[in-house]
């Protein structure tokens, strides 16, 4: 992996361009802003407090070096040259060496316009690369969008677990969804 190296170029739904590629340290500034707009939509993620710059840059530097260990793949996704997202495979270890664990983020204004499929997709062909077997994720179960997406791509549900997210005043089910890779 090299850093911002470019995995995808293509045109979204509504005419955008759109670049695939992996992180690099100069995408710091923009991932900031942007983790911060999803806070602030209440966005179904896991993260629910404002950013700091630190914040970021920790967790930055971290996926950097995961992923330069075959800990982590991880993609960016570009929309007209500004930063609109990331999805990632946390490799497991041990006895689950073999298993991959995603998790994806889009902003707002990037979403229904084919993007999200696009780098998912491109996220599982690099899964493929790396030798993962399978792959696994978990979703609100109230994300109906995400959850169509999943089984557009071939995902299966393997069960839910309620009332697991404390979300907007109430307790949401969570949804684990699984794909093999073989």
């Amino acid at each position: 992996m090299t850093p911002g190296q470019i995995i995808k170029t293509f045109k979204s739904k509504k005419g955008n361009d759109v670049i695939i590629r992996y992180p690099k340290w100069e995408d710091l500034d923009e991932a900031t802003t942007l983790a911060n707009e999803l806070v602030k939509e209440e966005a179904h993620l896991m993260l629910s407090e404002k950013q700091t710059h630190e914040d970021e840059a920790k967790w930055l530097a971290e996926s950097l070096v995961q992923i330069e260990q075959g800990k982590k793949i991880q993609l960016f996704v570009d929309v007209n040259d500004h930063y609109a997202g990331n999805a990632e495979i946390r490799v497991r270890d041990k006895r689950q060496s073999h298993v991959g664990e995603i998790g994806i983020a889009l902003g707002k204004d990037f979403r229904d316009e084919g993007i999200g499929a696009e780098l998912l997709t491109a996220l599982i062909a690099e899964g493929k690369k790396a030798g993962l077997q399978l792959l696994i994720l978990y979703c609100f179960q109230t994300n109906e969008q995400a959850l169509h997406l999943y089984k557009k791509l071939g995902f299966t549900r393997s069960g839910i677990v309620p009332g697991i997210y404390a979300y907007k005043g109430d307790f949401v089910g969570e949804v684990t969804l699984y794909l093999p890779l073989v």
